[in-house]
This record gives C-alpha cells, sequence and structure tokens, in this order.
C-alpha cells in the first residue's frame, strides 16, 4: 500500500511490517511536527518493526522542530516495536546534525538496530529478507508515484495514489 499527504509519501508492507516514507514536497504550514506525528500514527495502526526513513530530501529542520522531535516525537517514537531502523541520510550537513543529535538522544532509548545509507538500494536490502521482496518494494514505489493524482484515505488520513486518467 502506498500513500501521500502533503509533505509525505509512505508505503506500508503488512507482510513485512515496514514503512518506508520519502519528503514529497515543499513543507506545508503545519510542518515537520504534523508530518512526523503522522508516522507514528501510522506505525502504530499497522504495527510496523520495519522503519525505511529516506531522510534525503527533507526540508531545513528549524530548532523549535528539533527540540520537538527530540522532546515530544522522541519518547513516542521509542515505544513503538521498531526492531530494525534504517536511514537514508539527508544531503545537507545542518540536518544530517540533527538526525546524529536525535539518535544520540534516544541511544539508550531505541531498542532498534540502526543503520545509516548513503543510497536507498543498500537501505532496501538491509531491510528486506531477499532480493525478489526488495524488488517488490521498489516496484510497487515506482508504480504508484509514476504518474498520480491523490485520492482521500479516511482510514489513514493519507491519500492514496491513483493512476491519471
Amino acid at each position: 500500500m502506498v500513500y501521500a499527504s502533503d509533505s509525505l509519501r509512505i508505503q506500508l508492507e503488512p507482510t513485512l511490517r515496514l514503512l518506508r516514507w520519502a519528503w514529497a514536497s515543499s513543507l506545508p504550514a503545519a510542518g515537520i511536527p504534523a508530518a512526523f506525528a503522522q508516522l507514528l500514527v501510522c506505525s502504530r495502526q499497522h504495527h510496523v518493526r520495519r522503519w525505511l526513513a529516506d531522510l534525503s530530501s527533507l526540508p531545513l529542520v528549524s530548532t523549535d522542530e528539533q527540540a520537538w522531535l527530540s522532546e515530544v516525537w522522541l519518547p513516542q517514537f521509542v515505544r513503538l516495536p521498531i526492531r530494525t531502523l534504517a536511514l537514508v541520510l539527508p544531503v545537507n550537513l545542518h540536518n544530517q546534525l540533527v538526525v546524529e543529535s536525535l539518535l544520540a538522544d534516544g541511544r539508550r532509548l531505541v531498542r532498534a538496530d540502526v543503520q545509516f545509507f548513503s543510497d536507498l538500494p543498500g537501505a532496501i536490502d538491509w531491510l528486506t529478507p531477499s532480493a525478489a521482496a526488495a524488488e517488490g518494494l521498489e516496484r510497487e514505489w515506482q508504480g504508484a508515484w509514476s504518474g498520480w493524482k491523490c485520492q482521500p484515505d479516511t482510514v489513514h488520513g493519507l491519500h492514496s495514489p491513483m493512476l491519471k486518467s
């Protein structure tokens, strides 16, 4: 299942209990807190155990947003049953430092195996049990975003991509 919100693209693979997300567009008025809160909700609802966060296009994180992530979001995230966390690093040095700071803050709390990646294929390979599973995830992701419009999905508070007609 692949969904979109104002700022996120999200893929849920229920068999693997995997959530993959990437930043989709410019920052909406609600900002980073709304997007990250949405990720918590999706992760809880689907009992996610594997997280793939593609942070490469994350917009610049402000100091207020960094504080919110550390003080409000991180304590909720560590209560999720996430066991493996793949992070595709941001290209922006400031955001790389933000991510490292968050991980340092949560290191004693996070029970997940965390790995950093410079590219997406390596992260997908690490999280999936086979090449076929990795190819299936990527095929679904690419297929969802090649020519799409959004249809509201009231269950997840997201939008399902639909092929343009």
